[in-house]
């Protein structure tokens, strides 16, 4: 029999996802050996890079070079007013990553097979893209923290618990219907959907191993699709299924099916003549009179200080939101009694009113407090050249 040639092979990990999600579940660093023979299982690894900020992980590099992975700096950027306290915010790893594999798909005809250790669903786009050009992609992700989504676009798609030997959950000799339910409760206890995909991932991690075709149904043939053995299951009664029109929602038994995640609610007949003379007007949301935006704007600039912001008006209007679940500038007024059509015009409304001072660079508009000086507190003010005009505050 003539076996099949092995194809050659290219790997990606996001080491920060992969790293701090076994580090959580499972107590321990991620062990690279497991990955890179797992890898070389499909075929000859010509390229294994690792992606992350490695002055924050020094230690590790060594670990990557003896097992052939080559470490790529991504650096992290940090924002705020004050260097020494600036917060970090998201490195670019997922755009590296991806310049870097779409790189590799169109100068090297060479690799069949792409991997990526990851469990961010940001990386569909590029899965779907690789595999348009007739390559193959498998996906490695952590339990708990892989998305379902990614698990169904990949070609094939692994826990990263099934390579390593020390954390292999024993295999469950649960049956895999019975399962199912208490997929649907954990994908809730987690915060997700249960979809069709979200319980397939679910079903693996909670008995170990789970393939819906080597089991069979009431006349004794095997589950040609997924769909097949979760219509299985519903006959069973053991679970409901309702479709949206653009996915499948699983729900327990005795619930309402009409409030799924995916589920529009439906519009009532409009009553009269409304069909004749057209479609009414929309009605603009009422006026919210359970706080005063001015007062939250200004608790909004006291806990971007505490936070180390910048108090843009972006990041104001952010923060607006997590004090005011649902603040709208819309649903405000200002002297005239006309609704604030733009947040800028909310700030300058309490400008005029002496509860802020807004500083304009050029490039940004910064929001102060009475009494403080902007160009001192400015970040950008002192950026500014020194033969150049310092911006006055606005009047």
């Amino acid at each position: 029999m003539e076996t099949k040639p092995k194809k050659d092979v290219a790997l990606f990990i996001d080491f920060e996802n992969v790293y701090i999600a076994v580090r959580e579940i499972y107590g321990q660093n991620p062990n690279f050996e497991y990955i890179t023979e797992k890898a070389k299982e499909y075929g000859r690894l010509i390229i294994a890079r690792a992606y992350a900020d490695w002055y924050r992980y020094q230690r590790v590099t060594n670990a990557l070079y003896a097992n052939g992975i080559e470490p790529v700096y991504v650096p992290t950027y940090y924002y705020g007013q004050a260097p020494h306290k600036a917060t970090a915010i998201k490195n670019s790893v997922d755009i590296h990553m991806v310049i870097d594999a779409m790189r590799i798909l169109y100068t090297h005809e060479n690799i069949g097979i792409f991997i990526f250790v990851t469990g961010d669903r940001d990386f569909i786009p590029l899965v779907n893209a690789i595999r348009q050009k007739g390559k193959e992609c498998v996906v490695i992700g952590v339990a708990e923290a892989a998305s379902s989504h990614l698990a169904q676009s990949a070609d094939e798609f692994l826990f990263y618990h099934q390579l390593a030997d020390d954390i292999r959950p024993p295999k469950s000799q649960a049956d895999p219907y019975e399962a199912v339910p208490e997929a649907v409760k954990l994908a809730r206890k987690r915060g997700n959907v249960p979809t069709f995909g979200t319980i397939k991932l679910l079903l693996i991690e909670l008995l170990g191993e789970f393939d819906h075709t080597k089991l069979k149904d009431r006349n004794g043939r095997p589950f040609a699709k997924f769909k097949d053995f979760m219509k299985e299951c519903e006959r069973r009664g053991l679970i409901q299924i309702a479709s949206s029109g653009t996915v499948n929602e699983v729900f327990l038994p005795g619930e309402d099916t009409s409030a799924g995640a995916f589920t529009e609610p439906q519009e009532r007949p409009s009553k009269g003549n409304n069909r004749k003379k057209g479609r009414k007007k929309a009605e603009e949301p009422p006026l919210d009179q359970t706080v005063d935006p001015f007062d939250l704007l200004v608790r909004a600039i006291h806990e971007a200080r505490r936070r180390n912001n910048l108090c843009t008006m972006a990041t104001l209007k952010v923060l607006m939101k997590d004090l005011h679940p649902g603040f709208d500038e819309r649903n405000f007024v200002d002297a005239k009694g006309q609704r604030f059509s733009k947040f800028k015009d909310l700030v300058r409304e309490a400008e005029r009113r002496g509860m802020v001072q807004i500083l304009t660079t050029g490039t940004v508009d910064e929001v102060f407090l009475p009494g403080e000086d902007p160009l001192k507190l400015s970040r950008f003010a002192k950026q500014a050249s020194a033969d150049e005009p310092a911006p006055a505050p606005s009047q």
